[in-house]
């Protein structure tokens, strides 16, 4: 039977599943509702008896097994301690569910770090040594990799770009902090901004696009932003401004080869990436503007399950050279 890795990609309304082979090609995914009413440990016994489906529709023997999920965490002892989006979920030992269950090594790390281990290993990374990823979706999180391993600083809290501050007389985050990136730029707040322009009564196309019952969101945003609408100009514009400066003072202290922007806005192409290439520089002054590399993440909204397989793979390379010390 062909070796295998399994990675799961853990968030707030769903869980992606996915077995690969050693060089990190898909052979299977499933994709599950997080939700379950049955708490966390009834979904993790669900997530289980999925792999073990996958492992025998496709003859192979499960080796390691790697874990994307919202923090915050517990890396050192496995467990997930109590993200806002993942109700119950508070100090689930997952790695030892999960390594008792399979007999296999098991490695826990937060999304936005399976997400840039991801793209290092697989996607918009590759060939690079040192990259930051940034997410930009509902909120901003963002991973480090130096020298090809996760920066998790103290407290796994390195790469949170989200919460630094760029309007210290801004709106309170929910992080408790006020004007963080996230208050600016993030998904939420962009819906956020939008209402309160509405509720302002300023003529804007984006009244005429939802009039028939559409959601505000950010695509409604970018499409009014796409047929020259003041209001969502004047509100993208500020948003990615503010993301540059985050990013521009990211490179200044770690000096990545590559800046990688990823999660659900990064659809938004040319009209997220232009703006972040062209206001980035002129944040910049220690670095030459030459060595300044912004772009966009190749995997998708996949980024996280490929993470979550290459860091089943680092846990096999840890367990076997543990094992022949």
């Amino acid at each position: 039977m062909n070796q295998a890795l399994a990675g799961i990609d853990i968030g707030g309304t769903k869980i992606a599943i996915a077995l690969a082979n050693l060089d990190g090609e898909i052979l299977a995914k499933r994709r599950l509702p997080t939700p379950n009413e049955n708490g966390p440990f009834a979904l993790l016994e669900i997530v289980s008896q999925t792999l073990t489906e996958m492992i025998g529709e496709n003859r192979s023997t499960l080796i390691a097994i790697g874990v994307g999920s919202p923090g915050p965490l517990d890396i050192d002892h496995g467990l997930i301690m109590s993200p806002s989006n993942l109700r119950d979920w508070d100090r689930v030992p997952i790695v030892d569910v999960l390594s008792k269950k399979f007999g296999v090594p098991v490695m826990l790390d937060n999304d936005a770090n399976a997400a840039a281990l991801g793209e290092f290993s697989f996607g918009a990374g590759r060939g690079f040594k040192n990259i930051f990823y940034v997410t930009v979706s509902t909120g901003i999180g963002g991973g480090v990799i130096i020298d090809g391993d996760i920066h998790h600083g103290v407290s796994t809290g390195a790469g949170e770009i989200g919460h630094t501050i760029v309007d210290p007389d801004g709106v309170r985050c929910n992080c408790g902090s006020v004007g963080c990136l996230e208050t600016v730029s993030s998904g939420t707040h962009l819906v956020r901004l939008m209402k309160e322009r509405l509720d302002s009564g300023e003529p804007t196309v984006i009244r005429d696009l939802i009039a028939g019952g559409t959601e505000l969101s950010t695509l409604v945003l970018l499409e009014a932003v796409r047929r020259g609408d003041r209001v969502a100009i004047g509100i993208w514009d500020n948003a990615c401004r503010y993301l540059a400066i985050s990013v521009a003072n990211a490179i200044s202290l770690i000096a990545p080869e590559v800046v990688v922007i990823g999660g659900g806005i990064s659809s938004a192409g040319y009209l997220l990436i232009e703006p972040l290439r062209k206001m980035v520089p002129e944040y910049v002054s220690m670095i030459p503007k030459s060595e300044i590399n912004i772009v966009t993440a190749e995997l998708g909204t996949e980024s996280g399950l490929y993470g979550a397989i290459e860091l089943a793979r680092r846990a096999e390379r840890t367990a076997v050279a543990i094992n022949t010390r």
